[in-house]
């Protein structure tokens, strides 16, 4: 998620004034369903931080919200490649009920075993042999600065997504070049003078 907010930002940082005008006015659908999956996952941290069986409910009914709205913006830009990125990470979370993490990935991002709380997290677990699917877990470093981070190929795609979607809602919209657009114009020109002729005859 963390990573997530990072390529957000950036691509914000990129867009100028008239950038995000655009964006505002991209046409979203149904973006009520990410506040409420947004809404569980925060109430849930904060009122049950320690229960497994809640947290992982609620992962549940977060993936079938999040996925209602992807299917509803399928068309939008970067969408595609965000829904990808939660199939990958939902199908590593179900082979191994939890999302494994490499501790020699953390490690190259700066973060030791102790710093990634695995125990005290039921929906994360370490690596190991047994572990299915393996590299779709959290296998990416990310040495960012201030915040080191191991993430998932699915949040990488995920992030790639969103900043897809941000930059291309912020892009200008390209005119139809003039030749193209006396070609289209055409048309319409012959069928006006053909109702002319006939109205005489």
């Amino acid at each position: 998620m963390f990573l997530v907010l990072v390529v957000a930002a950036l691509a914000l940082a990129l867009a100028r004034r008239r950038g995000l005008e655009r964006l505002a006015r991209l046409h979203v659908r149904a973006a009520r369903l990410l506040v409420v999956a947004a809404a569980l996952q925060v109430g849930t941290a904060l009122l049950a931080p320690g229960s497994a069986p809640l947290r992982a409910v609620t992962m549940a009914v977060t993936a079938l919200l999040v996925a209602l709205f992807l299917w509803g913006n399928r068309s939008v830009t970067g969408v595609p490649l965000m829904a990808l990125g939660l199939l990958l990470n939902t199908l590593v979370v179900l082979a191994n009920f939890a999302m494994p993490v490499s501790v020699s990935a953390a490690a190259r991002a700066g973060l030791s075993r102790a710093d990634l709380r695995l125990d005290a997290d039921p929906l994360h677990e370490a690596s190991g042999p047994g572990t299915q699917l393996a590299p779709l877990g959290d296998v990416v470093p990310v040495a960012l600065p201030l915040w080191p981070q191991v993430v998932s190929p699915g949040d990488v795609l995920v992030a790639s997504g969103v900043g897809l979607l941000l930059v291309a809602g912020a892009a200008p919209r390209r005119k139809r070049p003039a030749a193209a657009q006396k070609r289209a114009d055409r048309p319409m020109v012959l069928a006006s003078e053909s109702t002319t002729r006939g109205s005489y005859s």
